[in-house]
């Protein structure tokens, strides 16, 4: 396992070229709801792979294919942020990395001490996602933006990183 740095992530990231399959490692804030809420600050670690390059319009259209659906599918503008390159997204000065999630490998839940909580205890309070009306698919094409501060790991090209300040 290798260590790099924020800006050794965003060099290797710049150097990938198409649609790349990896594996990331994410800490990112759980977002629970402030009423009835006993944990306070929750943060998520989850592990997960994704596509990165993407092409989203493509991706939806090849699912529409896939079932049997009509390929005419064409995407909004994004409704935040600037996309940059093909990953990524620069918003309010901070970058993001832009996904297409493939399948979730695990999230654990801490509090902010660091201790693990139960997933089913935090479900309740958990926001709700809505899935994405304009797909039209069965199976929805996911889409998720990390901030590059909030990758903790990343395995891609067949090496797996850890990420330092």
């Amino acid at each position: 396992m290798n260590a790099i740095t924020q800006a050794n992530l965003l060099s290797l990231l710049s150097d990938i070229k198409g649609a790349t399959f990896a594996t990331l490692v994410t800490k990112t804030d759980a977002k629970l709801k402030k009423t009835g809420n006993p944990f306070g600050d929750v943060h998520k670690v989850s592990r997960v792979n994704v596509c990165l390059g993407f092409q989203y319009e493509n991706a939806v259209n090849r699912q529409r294919t896939r079932e049997d659906g009509i390929a005419d599918f064409e995407a909004a503008p994004r409704q935040w942020g600037q996309k940059i390159s093909p990953m990524l997204v620069e918003h309010k000065g901070r970058l993001y990395l832009e996904t297409k999630v493939e399948k979730s490998l695990g999230t654990v839940y801490r509090d902010s001490k660091g201790n693990e909580i139960d997933p089913v205890a935090v479900k309740p309070f958990l926001p709700v996602r809505s899935p994405n009306a304009r797909q039209d698919t069965e199976k929805e094409i996911l889409v998720r933006d990390y901030a590059l501060d909030s990758i903790l790991g990343i395995t891609v090209g067949g090496k797996e990183f850890v990420v330092t300040a």
